[in-house]
């Protein structure tokens, strides 16, 4: 609800626009078979070795488990994630694929004022894919007509957020201007408990983690916005819109976000849309047991939604 209020979105519906779930197509059991492989390759036969995080039981805090070593999660989304991009590339062939360009690790960042208090928007996008062609937009003001902002009263939308002394009020976005790749399509980002956590040591919830894929994806739209039109730019002459996958290794979200304004003030006029599906399990089990490979569950709903968004234009 707080980064609805933040970004001024408003949730549509709890699943994709119909345009890509109406061009969900079954995979072929080879495809299945590679997606497999995929799996088993990056969570189970990668060779990659490093020292994993500390495991903590929190009814024994003074426990000391014996470290272990093994793949990273990070570098385990990061496999599946470009394989399967790989894999979409094929199947969709040169001409499409040309149209498409993938960077990793870059930052995007923008400023803005909310409820009187200056707001930087930073982020770093694990893998951003870019087109030629901007995305049409999914949504019209008669699919909102019915929906509100989330009531935050007494709080304020800010609430939660750290407080910084920064002074450099430019917004970043990692392709030039002149690009014909600059326009974002899709990004992936990759949860690394690690990293994506509270300041307190209160488990990260399911809904913090939605709330994370509507952040990162009006970040990435604002700052091409601006960048293409003008940091003065409220309302857009176009909306754009943003796809967004989630990954941690075995959990996917799927969202799409499509930006109308800039003007994120107050909670009345023009608004931005957001449509998110509920999480879903790539696969149930990939790993060692007994010191023999285990892998089970397959689900092939995800990568069908992978192959979509790859496709949409």
């Amino acid at each position: 609800a707080q980064a609805q209020v933040l970004t001024k979105s408003l949730v549509i519906k709890d699943s994709l626009p119909e345009k890509i779930e109406n061009s969900l197509e079954d995979s072929s059991e080879l495809v299945d078979e590679i997606i497999q492989r995929i799996i088993c390759s990056s969570t189970i036969f990668d060779a990659h070795q490093e020292k994993l995080p500390k495991r903590k039981d929190p009814e024994r805090p003074a426990w000391n488990y014996t470290r272990e070593y093994g793949i990273p999660d990070i570098r385990k989304s990061r496999n599946l994630t470009e394989k399967m991009l790989q894999l979409c590339e094929s199947l969709c062939g040169l001409d499409m694929m040309q149209q498409r360009q993938i960077i990793h690790d870059e930052l995007v960042q923008v400023p803005f004022v909310k409820d009187g208090d200056l707001v930087k928007f930073s982020t770093k996008i694990d893998l951003l894919m870019t087109s030629k062609i901007p995305l049409k937009p999914m949504g019209s003001p008669q699919d909102a007509a019915d929906k509100s902002l989330p009531e935050l009263y007494p709080l304020v939308s800010t609430a939660g957020l750290r407080a910084y002394h920064f002074y450099n009020l430019k917004s970043l976005y990692p392709v030039a201007k002149t690009s014909p790749w600059a326009t974002p399509h899709t990004i992936f980002i990759y949860h690394d408990p690690e990293t994506v956590k509270n300041l307190t040591e209160i488990a990260v919830k399911e809904d913090q983690l939605l709330a994370r894929s509507l952040i990162e994806s009006f970040a990435t739209a604002a700052t091409y916005a601006r960048q293409k039109y003008g940091d003065t730019i409220e309302d857009l002459p176009e909306p754009l819109t943003v796809q967004c996958v989630q990954v941690n290794v075995q959990n996917y979200h799927f969202s799409v976000f499509q930006l109308n304004t800039l003007n994120i003030e107050g909670t009345e006029g023009k608004m931005n849309y957001w449509w998110s599906s509920p999480q879903m399990s790539l696969f149930e089990k990939a790993k060692y047991e007994n010191a023999r490979p285990v892998f089970e569950g397959y689900n092939p709903e995800v990568f069908k939604r992978i192959l979509a968004f790859y496709k949409n234009v």
